[in-house]
C-alpha cells in the first residue's frame, strides 16, 4: 500500500460528519409512526362519526387523511429497505409536522390532544441537524401549529376571534414548547455526538498507535534477526558490520551510518564499515581528541550528539560534517573497547531515546562479531605458536638424540667391531674392552630413561608429583650442581594435565639453570595454600637480565622463559619470574586448585 493513501479506518476516524445518526435509528422511528397511523384509525370513525371502511368513502378530512397517512408510513417503511430512497427518509419528518398541523385544524377538540405528536418529528429531526438547523425548524413548526390552532378556533368560534387569556397563554407555552424542546435536545445531541465521536476517534487513534508499535517492534526483530542469521552462517565480522548498518537504515532513518574500529594506535579509528559514504572516505583515519567522540569511547555509554557536524573529529570526512545529530554507540566488553558504531543524519533533533536503544540491541551482535574475529585470530595465534613449539621440540628431541644415545650407539658398534679384531690379533685385551662396552651401554641406557622420563613420566600418573620429582632429580646426582628438593605433602587431588604443567616447568626452569646459569644449587620448593600450588625454582647461578632477554625472543625465536608463562596460564595459573646479573634467577608458579 502507497505511503500517501490513508488506511481505511483512518479515513472514518478523521472524516468530519455532516449528519448524526438518529437515536433508536430509523426503525424505531418507523415504528413509532406506526403506532400514531393506527391510533388515528382506531379514533378516526369517532372524530368524523362516519364508518372508516372502505378507505376513503368517507367524506370527512380527517379519515380521508388518516388513511393517507397510512399509505405514507408504508411507503417509508418499504424505503428502510431500499438503500436509494435512505436519504430522502430525513425529510420525512417534515410530512410528519404537516400531517399532525392538519389534525390540530380538523379538530375542533377546545383540548388540543394532538399538540403532543410534533414531538415524535421534531426530536427525531433534532438529533439529525445541527442546534440551529433545529431552532429554525422548531420556530418554523411553531408557527405552523399556532396558525393551524387559530384557524381551528376560528372555524369553532363562528369566524370570531378567541378571547381566552388562558387559552391564548397556554397556545404560547406550547408554541414555546416547540421552539425550544427541539433546540435543547439538538444541543445535547451535538454533545453526546461530540463525546462519542471523540472517544472513536481516540480509541482509533490509541488502534493505529498500537499497530505502529506492533509493525516498529516487528521490524526490529526482523533487522535483528537478519543480522543474528549473517552472524550466525559467516565469521567474516565485516560482512556483519555491513548487515548491521544497513538494517539500522530501516530501524533508525539517517544519513550515513559507520563502525570506527581501533587501529591499534593511540587516539586513532579507522573506517571498518560504512552506509552511504564517498568511497575515497571509507579508508579514511581518525584522530579522536577530546570531542564528542573520544568522551564517548572513554564513557563508553551510548549517547545522542546534537550539532556533530562541529565536532573536530566529525570534520574529518565531509558527509559526516554536513550532519546535525549522531548516535554513538561504543562496541565495550568488559574493559576492551573495540571502537564505536556511529550513525548520523542531517536533520536537528533527528533521534530520540527509542531509536538509540534499537541501535543497542543491533550494536550488542556487531560487538559479537568483533569478539568472534578476535577469538578466531587469538586461535590462529595459538595454533601458530603450537605448531611452531612442535617443530621447535621436534628439533630438540632430534639435538638430545643425536648428541647423546646416538653417538653412544654409534660407539658401542665401533667397540664391538674393534672387540672382533681383538679375539684374533691380542685376545688378552677382550675382557678390558667388553667392561668398558658394558659400561657405555649402562650409559647410554641411562640417558635414554632420562629421556623418555622426561617426555612423558609414567610414574607421575600413579604416584603423583612429589615423587616424580625425586625420581627426576635423582638423575642429576654427580652431576656438579646440588639440587635440592623442598616439597610439603600435597594433600589436594590435582588433574593430570595440571600435575604435568607443573613437571614440565620445573623440568624446563632446572634446564635453564644447568644449561645457564652455572649455578652450584638448585632449590626446588612445593607448597599448598588454603587455594592454590605454590612452586618455586631458584638457583644461585650468574643470573641475566631479564628484560633484554624477554624483548629479544621473538628476534632469536626462541620460546624459554615465555613457554613458561604461557604453560602456567594454560591450567589457569600465573608464573613470575626474577633475575638480575649476579643474583641468581626465582622463578614462581602459582596454579589455583579450583
Amino acid at each position: 500500500m502507497n505511503a500517501a493513501t490513508p488506511l481505511p479506518s483512518q479515513t472514518q476516524a478523521t472524516r468530519p460528519r455532516d449528519s448524526r445518526q438518529v437515536l433508536g435509528g430509523e426503525a424505531f422511528y418507523t415504528f413509532a409512526r406506526w403506532v400514531v397511523v393506527l391510533l388515528l384509525l382506531a379514533i378516526a370513525g369517532v372524530v368524523s362519526e362516519q364508518p372508516i371502511w372502505p378507505p376513503f368513502q368517507s367524506s370527512h378530512p380527517f379519515d380521508r387523511l388518516a388513511w393517507g397517512y397510512l399509505i405514507f408510513s408504508l411507503a417509508v417503511t418499504v424505503a428502510l429497505f431500499i438503500p436509494r430512497l435512505k436519504p430522502a427518509l430525513s425529510m420525512a419528518f417534515v410530512v410528519d409536522i404537516a400531517v399532525i398541523s392538519l389534525l390540530t385544524l380538523y379538530n375542533r377538540d377546545p383540548r388540543d390532544s394532538f399538540y403532543p405528536l410534533y414531538f415524535l418529528p421534531l426530536v427525531s429531526a433534532a438529533f439529525r441537524l445541527r442546534p440551529s438547523a433545529s431552532l429554525l425548524v422548531g420556530l418554523i413548526t411553531a408557527g405552523i401549529y399556532v396558525t393551524a390552532w387559530l384557524l381551528a378556533r376560528l372555524g369553532a368560534d363562528n369566524g370570531s376571534a378567541p378571547r381566552d387569556i388562558i387559552g391564548l397563554v397556554t397556545l404560547a407555552l406550547r408554541a414555546s414548547s416547540l421552539i425550544f424542546i427541539p433546540w435543547i435536545t439538538g444541543g445535547l445531541a451535538e454533545r453526546w455526538s461530540s463525546s462519542n465521536r471523540q472517544s472513536v476517534e481516540l480509541a482509533e487513534q490509541q488502534r493505529l498507535d498500537a499497530l505502529a508499535e506492533a509493525n516498529a517492534y516487528r521490524d526490529q526483530m526482523r533487522a535483528l534477526y537478519e543480522v543474528a542469521y549473517t552472524l550466525s552462517t559467516t565469521g567474516n565480522y565485516q560482512q556483519v558490520l555491513h548487515v548491521a548498518l544497513t538494517e539500522s537504515q530501516k530501524l533508525v532513518p539517517h544519513t550515513c551510518s559507520m563502525v570506527l574500529l581501533s587501529t591499534g594506535e593511540a587516539d586513532t579509528l579507522y573506517i571498518a564499515a560504512s552506509h552511504n559514504l564517498a568511497g575515497s572516505d571509507r579508508s579514511q583515519r581518525l584522530k579522536v581528541g577530546k570531542g564528542a567522540l573520544g568522551q564517548a569511547l572513554r564513557s563508553a555509554e551510548p549517547s545522542i550528539i546534537e550539532d556533530i557536524g562541529r565536532e573536530p573529529e566529525a570534520q574529518q570526512i565531509p558527509e559526516l560534517a554536513a550532519c546535525r545529530s549522531a548516535c554513538l554507540v561504543p562496541l565495550r566488553s568488559g574493559f576492551t573497547t573495540y571502537g564505536v558504531m556511529l550513525v548520523a543524519s542531517d536533520q536537528l533533533n533527528a533521534f530520540d531515546e527509542e531509536q538509540l536503544g534499537k541501535l543497542v540491541a543491533l550494536a550488542s551482535y556487531a560487538l559479537v562479531a568483533l569478539q568472534n574475529a578476535q577469538l578466531i585470530y587469538d586461535l590462529r595465534q595459538e595454533r601458530e605458536k603450537l605448531l611452531s613449539k612442535e617443530e621447535e621440540v621436534r628439533h630438540q628431541l632430534a639435538r638430545d638424540l643425536h648428541d647423546g644415545p646416538a653417538q653412544a650407539l654409534a660407539a658401542i658398534t665401533m667397540n664391538v667391531e674393534f672387540i672382533k679384531r681383538l679375539l684374533d690379533r691380542d685376545p688378552a685385551r677382550v675382557l678390558p674392552e667388553l667392561d668398558k662396552l658394558g659400561q657405555l651401554a649402562k650409559r647410554t641406557t641411562h640417558e635414554i630413561r632420562t629421556l623418555l622420563f622426561e617426555l612423558r613420566p609414567l610414574v607421575l600418573e600413579t604416584q603423583g608429583l612429589g615423587v616424580t620429582l625425586q625420581q627426576y632429580l635423582e638423575r642429576f646426582q654427580g652431576n656438579g650442581t646440588q639440587i635440592i628438593l623442598e616439597a610439603e605433602d600435597v594433600s589436594a587431588q590435582l588433574d593430570t594435565k595440571t600435575e604435568g604443567t607443573l613437571f614440565n616447568i620445573i623440568q624446563e626452569s632446572i634446564n635453564n639453570a644447568l644449561k645457564h646459569a652455572k649455578a652450584e644449587h638448585i632449590w626446588v620448593r612445593i607448597r599448598q595454600t588454603e587455594s592454590a600450588i605454590e612452586t618455586i625454582v631458584q638457583d644461585d647461578g650468574r643470573g641475566f637480565d631479564l628484560e633484554k632477554v624477554k624483548a629479544s625472543y621473538e628476534k632469536r625465536g626462541s620460546f624459554g622463559l615465555l613457554n613458561i608463562e604461557e604453560r602456567a596460564a594454560l591450567v589457569g595459573g600465573v608464573a613470575e619470574m626474577t633475575s638480575a646479573p649476579g643474583q641468581g634467577t626465582t622463578v614462581r608458579v602459582i596454579v589455583p586448585l579450583n
